[in-house]
């Protein structure tokens, strides 16, 4: 078998359709299995036998090819796939033995080219192996630049990242002399943090109170020097704005029984020239009071000034609150939301009621992530 190739078909009418293969070229190696029949004819008769079978609507289950020719194919295939895997991985492995360039953050006073100075003295330039970088030795000869304050050396895939921070003088800043620590303007669970100059004296998850000490007013220096400088940074938390009211389970209302009472009384220059005034009978009342201008000028300037009484008597509202319970956790909702900026997005909100005899406390709390400083 040199170039060969087996068929693999149906067993359906197997005696007939070797008979019709036979006619057009020599079969070898017939093998009866379950369902199905294989056999093996040249390659060259390939499209021949594919046409036959085609035209008796014959399924091939399976072809596939035999022989050294097939054999040496299918392994030039594979060695065609297995050796850029192979050389990948060769490449991938031996790149991640070298550092093929670097990056520089936070010099915006020391010029690069100083720092580039000091790779080349320590021969890293360009491809460098990372056996040959010893980052203890890097980090104590940038130290030496001046204006350095503290530097970080780390190697990062291929890539050398070296992180600068420079030294602060207090001759930068606008004010000298005494500066206060920066403080907390609200209560709250600290969730961010950006330090701009001193020095932090919180962390993110800490909770604070008003009042609070944030950043301290200096910074230390690598040599251990304390520096005054002004405290700045936007220090972020969650805060937690809360509204208190207590309801009753019962209420007393004052309702109008229908009883009136009128006074009337007239006046010129505010003195008074007509007055009727009757006693006001009722224990409890209300009162509105109306004053009409009877003359447009100033010559006569006359008023009638009408006070109606109102009765009233006392109805006392049982399970009120009980009764009224969503309208009043409706208006506590929107006492608290009006404590809250209007660029400031609501994160939660959330109420607890408590119950002390026959009054009820409601406690409305929403919480916003906003600037404490």
């Amino acid at each position: 078998m040199i170039n060969d190739i087996e068929f693999t078909l149906k067993n359906l009418n197997r005696e007939r359709t070797l008979s019709k293969i036979l006619q057009i070229c020599e079969v070898k190696d017939v093998k009866i299995k379950d369902d199905c029949f294989s056999f093996i004819v040249n390659k060259k008769y390939k499209k021949r036998v594919q046409a036959l079978l085609s035209k008796q609507e014959i399924m091939v289950l399976n072809k596939k090819g035999k022989g050294v020719i097939s054999f040496f194919n299918s392994t030039i295939f594979r060695i065609g796939i297995i050796i850029p895997i192979f050389i990948f991985l060769i490449f991938l492995c031996i790149s991640n033995a070298f550092v093929f360039n670097y990056k520089i953050y936070g010099n915006e006073l020391i010029n690069t080219q100083e720092i580039e100075d000091v790779l080349k003295e320590q021969n890293i330039a360009g491809i460098t192996k990372k056996s040959d970088i010893d980052t203890t030795k890097l980090t104590n000869a940038l130290q030496e630049i001046d204006k350095v304050s503290l530097v970080s050396v780390i190697i990062k895939g291929n890539t050398l990242i070296i992180n600068i921070k420079e030294k602060v003088y207090n001759s930068e800043y606008e004010d000298k002399g005494e500066f206060t620590p920066l403080k907390s303007n609200f209560n709250g669970i600290i969730t961010e943090i950006s330090l701009i100059q001193g020095t932090p004296l919180v962390k993110v998850g800490q909770t604070v109170k008003i009042g609070q000490e944030l950043v301290a007013p200096y910074v230390t220096d690598t040599q251990g020097q304390i520096l005054t400088v002004r405290p700045m940074a936007d220090i972020k938390a969650d805060v937690f704005l809360t509204t208190i009211t207590q309801v009753a389970d019962t209420k007393i209302e004052m309702v109008d029984t229908g009883n009136i009472v009128k006074n009337k009384t007239i006046s010129l220059f505010n003195i008074n020239i007509f007055t009727r005034c009757p006693p006001t009978p009722f224990k409890n009342y209300r009162k509105e009071e109306k004053i009409t201008n009877m003359s447009n000028n100033i010559i006569l300037p006359i008023k009638i000034t009408e006070t109606v009484f109102y009765e009233q008597s006392e109805n006392i509202v049982q399970n009120y609150f009980n009764s009224n319970k969503e309208q009043i956790l409706q208006d506590c909702q929107q006492k608290t939301r009006q404590l809250v900026e209007s660029c400031e997005i609501i994160k939660e909100e959330y109420k607890t009621i408590t119950k002390v005899a026959d009054i009820n406390q409601i406690s409305y709390t929403v919480v916003v992530n906003k600037s404490i400083c």
